[in-house]
């Protein structure tokens, strides 16, 4: 979710809860139809019945690509579909005049089961990324860090995927919250996280590690791929010029960078501790440089 803003992922789950709430108003008409043998939606008797309801609407509507990808997003897609597909079938047995066994209604309602699940562990997919969200920068807090790298690390020691760690601090950092005020501090580390940002993959995930540290972790990436990133990363914040209110001289800051792979021969503590040495190294040679410790 690094690619979301709070507000958007806040409005993702306002969308959410409203797609939720249409659901079950979609199935109370659904059943008043099938008991009382009204005539029923043409739009539930199409082919695409899952395009149409507002639910599928908004689902073939959406435009950000990333949650298109995410496979949460996508098993409720199918999910849906197929709950309508369900629901057609009932809709032209009853419009034939035709019973629903206890079977048919039981394969339904198992589709049906099986959307709501999809529902709630998309919701709180967004929720829990929104819940560990730094509220200033917008990277993600420690919160759930360690229990994430854990999971990459296992890939790593199987051999499924390579991981590459990379950690940065601004240089002098202090310098700037002394003379021009904590407010001016905080801009510049909303805008070196955003300029970071626009730099990583989709599946790329940075933390706020501590005050002005960060950690990003990078799946599928090695050791040559990362360093190349952090290097890109770290021009990119050399040239950042920031205004901040009346001051004669824009803000530019620096940052120190250290990169280390996830590796089979140590536990992701020591990995943590590999990419901090690293990156100490980096202040130790003078700043506004790329350590790598593999």
């Amino acid at each position: 979710m690094t690619s979301f803003t709070n507000q958007q992922l806040q409005s993702l789950i306002a969308q959410l809860d409203q797609s939720i709430y249409s659901h079950d108003q979609w199935y109370k008409n659904l059943l008043r139809i099938l008991i009382t043998h009204l005539p029923p939606e043409t739009a539930d008797l199409l082919p695409d019945a899952h395009r149409h309801c507002r639910f599928g609407q908004w689902y073939e509507n959406y435009q950000s690509s990333f949650i298109k990808e995410n496979p949460l997003f996508i098993s409720l897609g199918d999910a849906h579909e197929k709950m309508h597909l369900g629901a057609t079938k009932l809709l032209r047995r009853v419009s034939d005049g035709l019973p629903i066994s206890p079977n048919e209604w039981d394969h339904f309602d198992n589709l049906l089961d099986r959307v709501r699940l999809e529902f709630q562990a998309l919701r709180q997919e967004f929720a829990t990324a929104a819940q560990n969200r730094d509220p200033l920068t917008e990277a993600q807090t420690r919160g759930t860090m360690l229990s994430e790298l854990r999971e990459q690390d296992a890939l790593a020691k199987r051999g499924r995927q390579e991981c590459a760690l990379i950690m940065f601090d601004l240089d002098h950092f202090k310098r700037v919250n002394d003379a021009y005020g904590h407010a001016a501090g905080d801009l510049v580390l909303v805008s070196v996280v955003k300029c970071v940002k626009a730099l990583l993959r989709p599946y790329d995930k940075i933390y706020r590690y501590g005050g002005e540290e960060f950690l990003i972790c990078m799946p599928s990436a090695n050791l040559e791929e990362a360093t190349q990133v952090a290097e890109r990363m770290r021009s990119a914040i050399a040239r950042q010029s920031m205004r901040y209110n009346q001051a004669a001289e824009p803000l530019q800051v620096t940052a120190s960078f250290g990169v280390a792979a996830l590796s089979s021969h140590r536990t992701i503590e020591e990995s943590l501790a590999c990419v901090d040495r690293a990156m100490y190294s980096a202040k130790a040679a003078g700043r506004n440089c790329v350590i790598v410790n593999g």
